[in-house]
C-alpha cells in the first residue's frame, strides 16, 4: 500500500467516525463511490473491535480458533530428518512453530513453517530466508540461536533455538499492568542490548512489541520473530531499510515515518522499543487513548511526551527515555541504539545506589549527568577494593591477640573473602569501563555475591572486635566501625 492511499483510508476513517455509527456504512458508500477496494479497506477498520490493545495484538490473541491442538495438525509426530516433530508451540497468519527434538544431540528446537497455503509462495518463503539471515548473523544472548534452514517434501523450515517460557506480552498480564520499576529497567535492558546487538551488525528488526520477546525461565529476555527484518550493508545503523510506500509490521507499533511510507532505518526500532517501554510502564499503549484503531493516526499529528500522569512516580530520566524514543521526527530519537543501552543502564545505576542523577536526553549519548554517575560508581568500586585490602593489616595484627590457631584461621578466612570480594568488584570495573552494555546484566548476576562477601566480612571484624575488646579496646572500636559502616 503506498503512502498516499494510505492518508485517504486514514482520512476517510476518522471523517466516518464522526457520524454517528448507523450512519458510517452509508458514510463510506458515498465517499467510496466507484472504490469498492478502498470501501472495503476503510469498513474494515470500522468494524474492527474497540477495546484496549486491539493495535498491538497477535493474530493468536485476536483470535483464538488460529491455536491448533495436537492432533489438529498433520506434522505431529512426523520426522522431518533428524528433528523429530512432538507439539504446536504457536499459530499465527504468517507462521507455526512447533517443539521438535533434535535427535542428534538430544535437545529440543524449535521449528518455525510456513502455514500450508503459503507454502509455494516465493515471498512467504523468501521472508523465511530473510529471518533466517538476519537472526543467524547475530550471535547474543538475547536473540534466539538459528540452527538451520531447512527444505523437506519441497517445504522450508526454520530450526532455532526453544526458549521454554512465555511472551512478554504473557508477563505484562501477570503483572496485571504495570511492574516495578527495577523489573522493568531490567527486562528493557534486555531487550535494547539484544537490537543494539542486531543494529550493530546491519540488521533492524522491524516489528519489535511484546509478543516478539520471550520471557526465560531465568528471567532473561529473548528476541524472536525476524521475519520482517531488514538489512543496511555495511552493517550500520541509520541508511534507509525499506522503500517508501511499504508498511511492514504492527500498526501499534510502526513509527510515524513508517505509517507515512518515507525511507525506514534503525531508528524505527528504537520508536517500537519506545512504546514497548512505555507499555511495561503504564500498562498501556502511548497512543491509544481511545483503545481503537485511531491510536494508528496519532503518531501522525502529535508527539509523545512519556508516561506522565499514567506512571507519576517514574523517574524523571526514564520519562525523558521514553519521550525521546516517541519522538515523531527519527532525528530526534537516539541515535545509535548503544546510546539508548547506556541511558537505561544510568538510570538502573541511579536506582540501585540511591543517588541522584540525570540520565541523557535523546542525541547526546549518556550526557554529563549519566556521565559523571558511571564515573563515580567506577571510582566507588575501586575505593572500596583499596579499602578492603587495607583491612587486612589490622586482621593481621589481630591474629597475634586471638589464642591458638583461631588468630590464623581468622586471617586466612579475612584474606579468602577480600581477595573474592575484590575480583568481583574489579571485574565490574573493567566491564564498565570495556563492555558497558553488558554492565547491568553483570550487576544482576553478580549482585547476590556482593551482599553475601559484604556480610561476611562485616561478621568476621564483628566477631574480632568482640575477641580482642578486653585487651584492646580501642582496636575494637576500630572494627566495629568498619564492620557498621560496611
Amino acid at each position: 500500500m503506498d503512502a498516499e492511499r494510505w492518508r485517504r483510508i486514514n482520512a476517510l476513517f476518522h471523517a466516518a467516525r464522526e457520524h454517528p455509527h448507523d450512519r458510517r456504512e452509508a458514510f463510506v458508500d458515498e465517499a467510496c463511490a466507484g472504490e469498492p477496494a478502498l470501501r472495503d479497506e476503510v469498513l474494515s477498520l470500522l468494524r474492527m473491535p474497540s477495546g484496549p490493545g486491539v493495535v498491538d495484538r497477535s493474530a493468536v490473541e485476536a483470535d483464538p480458533e488460529l491455536l491448533l491442538t495436537g492432533g489438529d495438525d498433520p506434522l505431529i509426530g512426523r520426522r522431518l530428518g533428524p528433528y523429530e516433530v512432538t507439539a504446536v508451540l504457536g499459530r499465527g497468519g504468517m507462521g507455526i512453530v512447533y517443539l521438535g527434538h533434535d535427535t542428534r544431540i538430544r535437545r529440543p528446537v524449535a521449528i518455525k513453517a510456513l502455514p500450508a497455503a503459503l507454502t509455494r509462495d516465493e515471498r512467504s518463503r523468501a521472508r523465511l530466508r530473510r529471518e533466517a539471515m538476519a537472526a543467524g548473523a547475530i550471535s547474543h544472548p538475547g536473540v534466539a540461536t538459528v540452527f538451520a534452514l531447512e527444505t523437506f517434501d519441497g517445504r522450508l523450515y526454520l530450526v532455532q533455538e526453544y526458549v521454554p517460557g512465555r511472551t512478554l506480552r504473557t508477563t505484562m498480564k501477570l503483572h496485571g499492568g504495570r511492574m516495578a520499576i527495577a523489573e522493568v529497567l531490567a527486562i528493557a535492558g534486555d531487550v535494547a542490548r539484544a537490537l543494539a546487538a542486531a543494529h550493530a551488525h546491519g540488521v533492524a528488526h522491524g516489528d519489535i512489541k511484546p509478543d516478539n520477546v520471550l520471557h526465560a525461565p531465568d528471567g532473561g529476555m529473548k528476541v524472536v520473530d525476524f521475519g520482517l527484518a531488514r538489512f543496511e550493508s555495511g552493517g550500520g545503523d541509520a541508511g534507509p531499510r525499506t522503500r517508501p510506500g511499504a508498511r511492514p509490521g504492527t500498526p501499534g507499533y510502526m513509527a510515524p515515518e513508517v505509517l507515512r511510507g518515507d525511507p525506514v532505518d534503525a531508528r524505527a526500532d528504537r520508536f517500537a522499543f519506545g512504546v514497548l517501554l512505555h507499555e511495561l510502564l503504564t500498562g498501556a499503549h502511548p497512543f491509544a487513548e481511545g483503545g481503537d484503531v485511531a491510536a494508528v493516526a496519532r503518531r501522525l499529528r502529535a508527539p509523545h511526551t512519556g508516561p506522565g500522569p499514567a506512571r507519576p512516580a517514574c523517574p524523571e530520566p526514564l520519562v525523558r527515555i521514553v519521550a525521546a524514543c516517541l519522538a515523531e521526527a527519527p532525528g530526534d530519537r537516539y541515535p545509535h541504539t548503544a546510546a539508548l543501552v547506556a541511558a537505561l543502564e544510568a538510570v538502573s545505576a541511579v536506582l540501585e545506589t540511591g543517588a541522584g542523577a540525570e540520565a541523557s536526553p535523546a542525541g547526546a549519548g549518556e550526557g554529563r549527568g549519566a556521565a559523571g554517575l558511571r564515573w563515580w560508581w567506577q571510582f566507588h568500586q575501586a575505593a572500596v577494593s583499596v579499602v578492603y585490602a587495607l583491612l587486612l593489616y589490622p586482621v593481621w595484627r589481630a591474629r597475634e591477640w586471638l589464642p591458638g590457631p583461631w588468630g590464623l584461621l581468622a586471617f586466612m578466612t579475612a584474606v579468602a573473602v577480600v581477595v573474592a570480594a575484590v575480583n568481583l568488584r574489579l571485574h565490574l570495573w573493567f566491564t564498565a569501563r570495556v563492555y558497558p552494555a553488558q554492565l547491568a546484566a553483570q550487576r544482576r548476576a553478580s549482585a547476590r555475591w556482593k551482599r553475601l562477601l559484604d556480610t561476611a566480612f562485616a561478621v568476621l571484624l564483628a566477631s574480632l572486635a568482640a575477641a580482642v575488646a578486653p585487651g584492646h579496646p580501642r582496636w575494637a572500636a576500630f572494627f566495629i566501625v568498619m564492620a557498621v559502616s560496611g
